[in-house]
């Protein structure tokens, strides 16, 4: 017989193929047999997945190096990881929708309202479409900020022979794995226990700053010394860039302003 990926000659012992390194398979599809492939993936204790997650805390150095090195099999790819968290982030967003927007919304109108009778209603509105989609679309804004990420990293650690590339597949696990984390943080500490999200928000931004720190720590084996100086660097461009964005979005502001005046 013959691997049917493949064409290449094997024989019915055979669980993969030696060439491509495809799954024999020979059973036909069942009921049993398709519910084993579609919770195989997430619940199987073995698989790339779990191995991916877990390894990302304990050997980051491992699973960032063997996927640029070209063990593309050994673990999880970044990209797949990264769709992977945005989809269960949308279905828990959509299971369990946050009630702070409605909240937020109703106090900002009651303190503008007392602040300024005259607010206008635009105002009010903009406001709650920006929050409502800030808190609804977290996990998504996180996701579109890796390249941004990524620019940072690859300057900061610029003399270390990684290109902005492999910096985006860096920053794609790092973000993945603490998106996993604060997905289950918002079920545990949010839904079921009652904690306000901006708390938990307001703690994960220190969490997600400490573990990325410690993965890039572990990648490049930095001294103490190079932390800090790393640490430093990062800090500088962050600020950088917030002021940078904070001028375009001043300018946008103005243009904005100017153009409601004329029209």
């Amino acid at each position: 017989m013959n691997c049917k990926t493949c064409n290449t000659g094997i024989t019915n012992t055979h669980k993969y193929c030696s060439n491509c390194g495809a799954k024999i398979v020979l059973d036909r599809i069942s009921l049993k047999g398709a519910w084993q492939e579609f919770i195989g993936p997430f619940f199987s204790w073995d698989n790339n997945f779990w191995k991916t997650f877990f390894n990302l805390f304990t050997k980051p150095k491992e699973v960032l190096e063997a996927y640029i090195g070209g063990a593309r099999k050994k673990y999880f790819q970044p990209f797949s990881y990264l769709v992977v968290y945005a989809t269960i982030a949308l279905i828990i967003n959509k299971i369990f929708p946050s009630t702070e927007v409605a909240d937020f919304t109703n106090g900002i109108k009651s303190g503008l309202g007392d602040a300024n009778p005259k607010a206008p209603k635009e105002a009010l509105e903009s406001i709650n479409i920006i929050y409502q989609f800030y808190s609804n679309y977290y996990n998504l804004i996180i996701i579109s900020s890796i390249p941004a990420y990524s620019l940072l990293t690859y300057l900061t650690f610029k003399k270390r022979d990684h290109n902005y590339s492999e910096h985006l597949v860096f920053n794609a696990y790092i973000q993945a794995n603490l998106g996993y984390i604060l997905i289950a943080s918002q079920l545990i500490f949010f839904n079921l226990i009652g904690l306000s999200k901006g708390l938990i928000s307001s703690a994960f931004i220190l969490i997600s700053a400490i573990y990325g720190l410690y993965v890039f720590i572990k990648l490049y084996q930095l001294t103490f010394k190079q932390t800090l100086y790393a640490f430093f660097r990062y800090a500088g461009y962050i600020i950088l860039a917030f002021i940078t964005l904070m001028i375009l979005s001043i300018g946008v502001g103005i243009l904005y302003a100017m153009t409601i005046k004329t029209s």
